[in-house]
């Protein structure tokens, strides 16, 4: 910085820097009130190509220029003061402490100085950083580190992947949209001249970004494999990325040469027990919270109370994300998952972690909260938790002597795959473990009639009769009484569909009476059910009515709010039946809000069909028809479709409504109906503020039309990252029903018609709060018993 020397010194680029604007905006903006903002992320993340792009762009703003520090290659933390100095363009020949020289030196400039890669030298960097900062106050830092600095005044911007597209997007203009995409385009179209995305390659470059987690160092890796490599060939070799991606160049930096060096590089920086939680981690899918990590992780070395601690420390250092605004929880990007578990592998302690991960699993499976109180919340876990899930049900059909245990957990999840629409995973798990259980297990009964109550949902009927007629021979042979019940229950709904009501009837009062000698509250309420819906059916509402309202009275007493729900259903529906309208309305609106806040998809549409039956009696011709189409939207969205002895209300009651209305009225009420989301159709049945109405700016009308909440902000920042909405729905901890219909408000407000879109708007607009992404945050790897 002497007079004659130029203003600034930054390196020079080689490559084109692609997307970041959203984290651009946000860098400039913390480092307009800031004077040491740290960029944290793991290896490869680009926080280095960023911090460059921030102060190529700031260096005007500083009259004596923007200058750049490169610590990577230096190891030795006495020697940092004089690598800043010469990077400033000053040799320190003073005898004096050198910080106190370098501050001398800075003292009434104007400068932004970039010290890129702090984390090995942190300490050293922070107690540099502090002293200058306070003798020159018109310095500014902006420093690149693994961890933060954790010095007093410092801001904090977490750098996170680049966006990705979604599984099945696949359109070359839509793919372009994605950050992750746009540089694999632009590294391939340098080693592969004429190299551009389009339909033939789309799919696979769009797999490869994913598949990286839209880690930069490592789809410029990729990339640059198309020297040899279609990209259909790198997709399908990605199980092998550390070998594959060794690529990088004799002139990078050592640890960025290849994508395992650049882990390395990571890893041998931590303490031996932070290296230990690394590998113990890295047996979760997906994200996991403290209490998964406490009770998987402590064992061995690590104890219980340290756990939190390192996974502070994991998190400070980058090696940990840090997801959601409620209970944290953490998950580790795929790659770095990859080389924590390469290194347990490596240690032979897989095992004993793998299985420690299923206790935990199988423990909150069985926890069976699906009808009471706790139902809501127990589904919440479930589904942030469900990779976590499959990987213990994986390990219990992968290890020898485990199937009867994994089969238990699979037959405790029978409700949860049902109702979240999971059927055709929870079947083909059920069918490996039975395939693969002793024909004498004491589990095998209970698994037998789940597989074939999965089967029945989906309609497998041929399938369902199959598994439940084994389940219920296999329980009678065992003496087992409660899957006898259930299996009597479900073969008894199979055959009365299949043209044998009377045995159907049968077993159902078998089932009945089964459970209540076993004192089985949720078995017996089921059989209620059952029972009253087959005198429904029958056109039988006294009887109906009788069994429906002991159905509602136990489950009342005994907490069970979903079929408390559906009993109010059946009780509506004999309202109907006996033209008592007014109070078939109250009792399907009440089951209606119960099966919303249950996330009941298929009970949902139960209601709304009655609702629409119960409109047409009423002679509410327009209302009936727009809850009719609403109700037929919903069956094919889910999908499924309204049992055969009901289609002749639905046929009814949109008859007469249609034949109430002129032709045009009822195709427009029709058409309301049709374009309705679940959430609209809800409400327009419970009779609820409808939403604004777009304009035709494709704004909404109000005070703030294009304004978002904070929900929806989270929402359209992870839409820009490229995932899907039961992705975005573990992380935020909600349903991905509720998403869809975040989602769709996003669109209303902003005039957007493609997630594309919403990424595109969300990527390019400065954000008003922090993105989501990382927060703050010895020895063995358990090789005691469990």
């Amino acid at each position: 910085m002497d007079p004659a020397a130029p203003a600034g010194k930054l390196r020079g680029e080689l490559t084109e820097f692609v997307g970041r604007r959203a984290e651009l905006a946000r860098v400039r903006d913390v480092l307009g009130g800031a004077r040491l903002v740290t960029l944290t992320g793991p290896g490869g993340i680009g926080k280095t190509r960023l911090a460059m792009q921030v102060a190529a762009g700031a260096a005007r703003a500083f009259r004596d220029g923007a200058w750049l520090a490169e610590l990577g290659g230096l190891r030795d933390p006495g020697l940092l003061v004089g690598e800043v100095a010469r990077s400033l363009g000053r040799s320190d020949r003073s005898s004096r402490w050198a910080v106190a020289s370098l501050a001398d030196y800075l003292q009434g400039r104007q400068a932004l100085v970039v010290l890129d890669g702090c984390e090995h030298l942190a300490d050293t960097c922070a107690v540099m950083a502090d002293a200058l900062l306070r003798a020159c106050p018109e310095l500014r830092i902006l420093a690149t580190s693994r961890h933060v600095l954790r010095v007093a005044g410092e801001a904090t911007v977490a750098v996170g992947p680049m966006s990705v597209p979604a599984e099945g997007v696949c359109e070359p203009e839509e793919l372009l949209g994605f950050e992750a995409v746009r540089l694999f385009a632009g590294r391939a179209a340098a080693v592969l001249p004429g190299f551009a995305v389009d339909a033939g390659n789309g799919a696979a470059v769009a797999g490869i970004c994913r598949a990286l987690d839209g880690i930069p160092l490592a789809v410029e890796l990729a990339a640059v494999r198309l020297r040899s490599l279609s990209p259909d060939q790198i997709l399908s070799r990605l199980d092998c990325r550390f070998r594959l991606l060794s690529g990088g160049g004799p002139a990078c930096q050592p640890h960025h040469r290849t994508l395992r060096a650049a882990l390395e590089w990571s890893y041998e920086l931590l303490t031996e027990a932070e290296q230990a939680m690394w590998r113990r981690v890295s047996v979760f899918a997906g994200s996991f919270d403290l209490d998964a990590a406490e009770a998987v992780c402590a064992v061995g070395q690590v104890t219980l109370g340290q756990v939190a601690d390192l996974v502070d420390a994991l998190v400070a250092k980058s090696i940990l994300l840090r997801e959601g605004r409620g209970t944290a929880r953490y998950r580790l990007l795929n790659t770095i998952g990859e080389f924590g578990l390469g290194r347990l592998r490596d240690r032979g302690n897989e095992r004993v972690l793998r299985r420690r991960h299923w206790g935990w699993f199988a423990a909150l499976a069985a926890r069976q909260e699906a009808f009471g109180p706790g139902r809501a919340g127990w589904i919440v876990a479930l589904d942030a938790d469900h990779e976590n899930l499959r990987a213990a049900l994986e390990f219990s059909m992968s290890e020898p002597g485990e199937a009867a245990a994994g089969a238990r957990m699979a037959c405790d999840l029978w409700r949860y795959w049902e109702t979240h629409g999971h059927l055709t995973e929870g079947r083909r798990v059920l069918a490996a473990l039975l395939d693969r259980l002793d024909p004498a297990a004491p589990v095998r009964p209970r698994a037998l009639w789940v597989a074939g109550f999965l089967a029945h949902c989906q309609g497998d009927i041929p399938a369902a009769r199959a598994l439940l007629e084994a389940g219920l021979s296999a329980a009678r042979e065992a003496g087992d009484a409660d899957a006898e019940s259930w299996a009597s229950s479900f073969l008894g709904w199979d055959l009365y569909y299949d043209g044998d009501p009377d045995r159907g009837y049968a077993l159902a009062q078998t089932a009945l009476r089964l459970h209540r000698e076993a004192d089985d509250p949720l078995g017996v309420v089921l059989a209620l059910m059952q029972i009253g819906y087959i005198h429904l059916c029958a056109g039988e509402a006294q009887s109906a009515a009788a069994w429906f309202g002991e159905c509602a009275r136990i489950c009342q007493s005994s907490g069970n709010i979903w079929y408390h729900a559906y009993a109010r259903w059946g009780l509506g529906v004999v309202g109907l039946l006996r033209a008592n309208n007014d109070d078939a309305a109250q009792l399907e609106c009440a089951a209606l809000r119960a099966m919303r806040h249950l996330d009941d998809q298929i009970g949902a549409v139960l209601c709304l069909d009655a609702l629409a039956w119960i409109a047409a009696a009423r002679n509410e011709a327009a209302r009936a028809v727009t809850l009719a189409a609403a109700a037929e939207a919903g069956w094919a969205a889910i999908p499924a479709v309204l049992p055969a002895p009901l289609r002749a209300h639905h046929a009814a009651a949109l008859a007469r409504a249609r034949k109430a209305l002129p032709c045009a009225e009822s195709r427009a009420a029709f058409a309301k109906g049709a374009t309705m989301s679940q959430a609209e159709s809800i409400a327009f049945a419970l009779g609820e503020s409808p939403r604004p109405t777009p304009r035709t700016d494709g704004t909404r009308a109000g005070k703030d039309p294009g304004r978002l909440t904070r929900r929806e902000e989270d929402v359209a920042a992870r839409v820009a990252r490229g995932l899907s909405n039961s992705q975005i729905a573990a992380e935020l901890v909600i349903s991905a029903r509720t998403v869809e219909t975040h989602v769709q408000h996003i669109m209303d407000k902003r005039g957007c018609s493609t997630r594309a879109q919403i990424a595109a708007w969300s990527a390019a607009r400065p954000p008003s709060s922090p993105p989501p992404g990382p927060g703050r945050g010895g020895g063995d790897d358990g090789g005691a018993r469990k």
